[in-house]
């Protein structure tokens, strides 16, 4: 059982907190931002047959029209909010068990009554609408049986506002018993109240109908419920709530004073299991009516428990008319106080306590959004004597407000009021409406220009100033509603009471409630949290802009230079649209040549062909659309004219279509910040310089180092080679090469002297340092012929030298001939 009174006071209901957001988030995803910042009205379509959960179909009825609801079909790529509007199971004894087999009010199961969550519409075909991804929950509709409770959802189209700003009084249509009730905004980024009034009052569930009925006063009647056959009725209409609806509800019209007027119910759908539609039984949320004869309604409940209504008709008694009765007659009395004035109602049918249970009050859920139940009507078997003052019909609940925003701000009230029952004319008087349900899905805030009422509405009166002299049934207040806030969210004000217990007026000064209740307070400091409907910020696209450059290292005498830009939205995201791809400023001397290739990966397309102009600093491409998860690389060249040697960085960026913008073709970014990688960076240098320089000696004759040598035939000359990297840049795979003169022979044993790598020696020695005029054979290592890392060989047509060259590195490569 979730069926529960909840007293007056704060609570944190840790236990509603779904286990987590992500899980379900992309079900609740469609296109943030799509309606742009102009408001556009909910639409709204009664479901039809039942569609179980994990199924992605909808089958739907006609569209709503009127003045509160928007005329425009759905379309693929909408956003719509499901909930079940009536459902559960009722026990339908005309007993106390009625109800929830226990109390005469409530369901023995509410299955899926409130339950509700968004989809995103990928096909239409009639009546049949296709979702993205498989429904969480079921959805029923069919009509009251002889065993079972009518069921009843509605889908509603929301537009997907960027921002908005309100103004004046917005109001969801009424719930006519298939669509209304429910108002829901959905708005990426600031919703700015503007100082605008949300009002949600009386729309929800219906008040129950007031009519003639008959009288059985003294037959002691006490039926929780019974059929509607008019004038033999055994009570009056009871309210309609999540159970069902009943044959009549208050209206508009006044005939003799009473409201009630068809509720609409297709044929063959009788609104309560069996078609018990009268007496004190309180179906669900809805108040029950009065019991003859001339009980009052009892009030709707919703978080609140609605008031039962006041006691049966009594005739009014001053205390010297109580003190002149019998012993027998003042046996049939009660006792009443107004003020320190003690008067009697008595005789009539007995004062009796059979005055409409008030609706249920339910343990609130975040996982469920209910309408306020409307109030019950009180009884009446005379015509009016005001018949033009509507009369005894009950109050209708308050709806549903929901807002999803990426942020709320202004001044504004968001009401969900439920109606004050009607007060009697010569009879009983009707319960009041409960309270609705207002659910704020917000990122944590304090909007302290935020004013909330959820409030029951009163139970009517009866007495003057229509009719006096009789003490008969006041209406029971309604029960107040639920306001959810996510967490960290507050706001300015709250209002969850309950709705006033109706008073008894028979004469001029005097009142009493004469057994009427009060509607018990709802909550105002509930935790919302639904991944079936997650916060906002979960939806919009996630961008991620990465560059990379295939040549990192340039010359200052390169021609080009290539990068590649990559565009990612994160998986779970709305798809971002009319995404352009941009390289803000290229470096100095650098402009852009072609593009060599554009790639588009899991599912992103190209929408539109935009390309740089060759020459151009900054190069833009477009446009692109990047679902969830999808991406779009753009690698193009471009030309280098003489770049000096540096280090350049290079940024990038990516714009779409802002889903928080405020005007229509507003642009969000995301930005790839070259200070934080090295993948972009372009070194310049210049490129590798090496200048040779070749000496000779004279080994035999002791000679130094000069520009020209020579000798006798068994001369031993060295010849040594200078080189130095004065270039910018690593010289890769140098490589230094010399011949032995003709009349020479190479000398492989040359060198010795110096510690060397094991092997046999090559004759050739490398050297740290350059060879200088007049010097003498210079230190360093002896190159051997082993297996190791030597670069060099010396054979009979010359030496051959390989490394790579480090700017600004050298030395030299000596070796030695003999003359023949």
């Amino acid at each position: 059982m979730r069926l529960a009174h909840l007293a007056l006071h704060s609570m944190a209901l840790c236990g509603l907190m779904m286990p987590s957001l992500a899980a379900a988030q992309s079900a609740a995803c469609a296109l943030p931002g799509r309606d742009g910042p102009i408001y556009v009205r909910n639409t709204y379509y009664p479901g039809s047959g039942t569609t179980s959960a994990a199924s992605r179909t909808l089958n739907l009825g006609t569209l709503r029209g009127g003045a509160d609801a928007a005329t425009a079909p759905l379309t693929p790529g909408d956003l719509v909010f499901i909930i079940q509007m009536q459902d559960g199971v009722l026990n339908s004894s005309n007993s106390v068990a009625y109800g929830n087999g226990s109390t005469g009010r409530g369901v023995t199961d509410l299955r899926g009554t409130g339950r509700y969550e968004f989809g995103v519409v990928t096909a239409v075909s009639g009546a049949a609408v296709t979702l993205r991804d498989p429904l969480r929950y079921t959805y029923e509709s069919g009509p009251a049986t002889a065993t079972a409770v009518r069921r009843s959802f509605q889908v509603l189209r929301v537009p997907q506002h960027s921002s908005l700003a309100l103004s004046g009084t917005v109001r969801p249509p009424t719930w006519n018993g298939e669509t209304g009730g429910v108002v829901v905004f959905d708005v990426a980024g600031t919703l700015n109240l503007g100082g605008a009034t949300v009002d949600a009052s009386a729309a929800g569930y219906r008040g129950g109908g007031s009519f003639l009925g008959g009288s059985l006063t003294g037959q002691n009647v006490q039926d929780y419920t019974g059929l509607y056959t008019t004038t033999t009725s055994r009570g009056a209409m009871k309210a309609e709530g999540y159970a069902g609806t009943p044959t009549l509800v208050r209206g508009l019209t006044v005939n003799s004073g009473y409201t009630g007027t068809s509720s609409g119910l297709a044929t063959g759908d009788l609104g309560y299991p069996g078609g018990l539609t009268v007496a004190r039984g309180a179906p669900g949320n809805a108040g029950g009516g009065g019991t003859q004869h001339n009980a009052g309604g009892g009030g709707g409940g919703n978080v609140g428990t609605g008031g039962t209504g006041g006691w049966s008709y009594g005739v009014y008694r001053t205390q010297a008319q109580y003190d002149a009765l019998t012993a027998a007659g003042k046996a049939t009395c009660r006792t009443l106080t107004s003020g320190a004035t003690t008067y009697y109602a008595c005789q009539g049918d007995g004062s009796r306590d059979v005055g409409g249970l008030g609706g249920q009050g339910l343990t609130p859920e975040a996982t469920r959004l209910f309408a306020g139940g409307g109030g019950g009507a009180g009884d009446s078997n005379n015509a009016s004597d005001a018949p033009t003052t509507p009369q005894g019909s009950g109050g209708g609940g308050g709806g549903v407000i929901f807002i999803r925003a990426g942020a709320l701000s202004g001044a504004g009230t968001l009401l969900a009021n439920g109606q004050a029952g009607e007060p009697a004319g010569r009879d009983a008087a009707g319960g009041g409406g409960a309270g609705g349900t207002v659910a704020l899905a917000l990122p944590a805030s304090a909007v302290s220009g935020l004013n909330i009422q959820v409030r029951g509405g009163a139970g009517g009166s009866s007495g003057l100033p229509l009719r006096g002299t009789e003490t008969q049934g006041p209406g029971g207040g309604g029960g107040g509603g639920a306001i959810l806030l996510a967490p960290g969210v507050t706001v300015g004000a709250t209002d969850v009471s309950g709705g006033a217990a109706g008073l008894n007026a028979p004469a001029a000064g005097l009142s009493n409630s004469y057994g009427s209740q009060a509607g018990a307070g709802g909550n105002g400091q509930l935790l919302y949290a639904n991944d079936a409907a997650p916060l906002p910020g979960l939806c919009t696209p996630a961008l991620t802009v990465t560059k990379t450059t295939a040549t990192p290292t340039r010359f200052t005498t390169s021609a080009a230079a290539t990068y590649t830009i990559t565009v990612s939205n994160a998986p779970g995201r709305s798809e971002a649209t009319d995404v352009t791809v941009q390289d803000p400023a290229l470096p100095g001397r650098f402009t852009y040549a072609r593009t060599q290739a554009i790639t588009l990966s899991g599912g992103a397309t190209r929408t539109g062909v935009t390309d740089p102009t060759v020459g151009t600093t900054a190069p833009q491409w477009g446009t692109f659309t990047l679902p969830a998860g999808t991406s779009v690389s753009v690698t193009f060249e471009v030309t280098l004219s003489a770049p000096d040697p540096s280090t350049y960085q290079n940024g990038a960026l990516a714009r779409y279509l802002d889903p928080a913008r405020s005007s229509a073709s507003g642009t969000a970014s995301a930005t790839f910040d070259p200070l934080g990688s090295a993948a972009e960076d372009v070194t310049v240098f210049t490129p590798p310089r090496v200048p040779l320089q070749k000496w000779v000696r004279n080994v035999t004759r002791a000679s130094g180092f000069g520009t020209q040598g020579g000798g006798q035939p068994g001369d031993i000359l060295e010849y040594c080679i200078a080189f130095r990297n004065d270039g910018g840049y690593v010289a890769a795979n140098f490589t230094l090469r010399d011949t032995i003169p003709a009349n020479s022979l190479a000398v492989p044993a040359a060198y010795g002297s110096s510690a060397a790598p094991a092997g046999v020696p090559l004759g050739v020695r490398l050297s740290g340092q350059q060879v200088q005029m007049g010097e003498l054979t210079p230190g360093g290592v002896d190159l051997t012929a082993g297996a190791d890392s030597d670069a060099a060989s010396l054979t009979a047509g010359g030496l051959t030298y390989v490394t790579d060259l480090a700017a600004g590195a050298g030395g030299s490569v000596c070796f030695r001939t003999q003359i023949r």
